[in-house]
């Protein structure tokens, strides 16, 4: 059993262990599956209930949306305790260096890097598994159905999204995928994000 730590004051210290887990990863909408695993794959470890793990992974999503940026890297960092999780999501200029983290690895433990911080209190927000029994299977496909949903014509969704109507026609036609910065905006706009 160990002894107790005293401090200065004579007042006992308690010595709590956390295990810290994080990983780079560059902040592009194709690093959303790489991302959500890892969470995954962190959560594994934490006190909380199913419904808590579900709570915390939607709510890293928010804050990763809120700290996306149109170039440079995402960090996601846990710090588990006994009885909670704190999560860092914070977004930097700075592109991830393979040569310190290599991808499907994460290390531990470390300081949480500088930058644009997400919010862990973003407001709700309605999410899409895409490909899951009765959802669309891909970006493209729920691009499609919510323009319809919506009543909304490529340029009037261009319009919205702050994006051309190029941009919009090729996320309808699945020539490419919008970027995390667009999927904020998406999720303004349609109050849906799509998950792959």
């Amino acid at each position: 059993m160990a002894q107790p730590v005293y401090g200065s004051g004579g007042e006992p210290i308690e010595v709590m262990p956390v295990v810290v887990l994080f990983q780079v990863f560059p902040a592009r909408p194709s690093s959303i599956p790489d991302i959500r695993d890892f969470v995954r794959r962190c959560l594994a470890e934490s006190p909380l209930t199913e419904d808590g793990n579900r709570q915390v992974g939607e709510t890293v999503f928010r804050a990763l949306l809120d700290a996306a940026g149109p170039s440079g890297s995402i960090q996601v960092a846990f710090r588990i305790f006994p009885e909670h999780v704190e999560v860092d999501v914070l977004h930097s200029e700075l592109q991830p260096h393979s040569e310190l983290q290599p991808p499907g690895e994460s290390a531990a433990p470390a300081p949480a890097a500088g930058g644009q911080g997400g919010q862990i209190s973003a407001p709700g927000a309605s999410f899409v598994r895409l490909g899951e029994d009765g959802q669309p299977a891909n970006f493209a496909d729920w691009m499609s159905v919510a323009l319809r949903r919506e009543g909304l014509t490529q340029e009037a969704a261009a319009r919205l999204l702050g994006v051309s109507v190029k941009t919009v026609s090729r996320w309808v036609g699945g020539a490419t995928e919008p970027r995390l910065r667009d999927l904020r905006r998406i999720q303004e706009v349609f109050g849906e994000i799509p998950l792959q």
